[in-house]
C-alpha cells in the first residue's frame, strides 16, 4: 500500500491536485502573503499562505493517507529554507478552531523534523465586534530571516487592533 496519494501540479493554476481512494479532489496551493509586511520593518520574502481546499462535496471518511500526501507536498516546499508558510483558519462558517485543531493534530503527527510551527490566536476588534484569527507560521529551523519573521508574526494583533 502506498503511504501518499500521487499529486500532480498545474503550472497554470499553481495547483497541487490529488484525488483519494473514494473519489475526493483535493487542491493545495501556496500563495505569496505579504501580511507580515505590515508589522515589520523590512521587506520579508517567501512568506506564503497554503490554502487546503476540498473540491469534493461529500463527506470524506477518515484517510490518513491525505495528511501523508499533504505532508509531502510541504515538504517540498521547504526544500527552500527561506520559505516560511501561514496557515489561517477562515471563520466563514464557524468552524475555524475545529480546522486549527485539526492543523496542529497534523503537525504533531508529522515527521517535519526540520520545521518548526508556532501559533497565534488572534482577537480582532472591529466595529464593536470581537472575532478570533486561528493562524499557524511554519518555518524551516535554518531559515535566516526567521528573526524578522517571528518578530513581524508575533506583532500582527496589534497593528490589527491598531495598538
Amino acid at each position: 500500500m502506498p503511504n501518499q496519494y500521487n499529486y500532480t501540479y498545474n503550472e497554470a493554476t499553481s495547483t497541487y491536485n490529488f484525488t483519494t481512494k473514494n473519489d475526493i479532489e483535493y487542491k493545495i496551493v501556496f500563495i505569496v502573503d505579504e501580511s507580515l509586511d505590515i508589522a515589520s520593518e523590512v521587506h520579508i520574502e517567501n512568506i506564503y499562505q497554503i490554502i487546503i481546499e476540498k473540491i469534493t462535496d461529500k463527506i470524506e471518511p477518515f484517510d490518513a493517507l491525505v495528511s501523508k500526501t499533504i505532508e509531502n507536498i510541504i515538504t517540498a516546499f521547504f526544500a527552500n529554507v527561506q520559505n516560511s508558510l501561514i496557515y489561517i483558519c477562515s471563520e466563514n462558517d464557524d468552524k475555524a478552531e475545529t480546522r486549527f485543531n485539526v492543523f496542529d493534530r497534523w503537525y504533531k503527527n508529522s515527521t517535519l523534523e526540520s520545521v518548526t510551527k508556532v501559533d497565534n490566536i488572534i482577537n480582532c476588534e472591529a466595529e464593536g465586534n470581537v472575532y478570533t484569527i486561528y493562524t499557524s507560521l511554519l518555518y524551516h529551523n535554518e531559515n535566516p530571516n526567521i528573526e524578522y519573521v517571528m518578530t513581524a508574526y508575533q506583532k500582527i494583533e496589534n497593528i490589527l487592533n491598531d495598538k
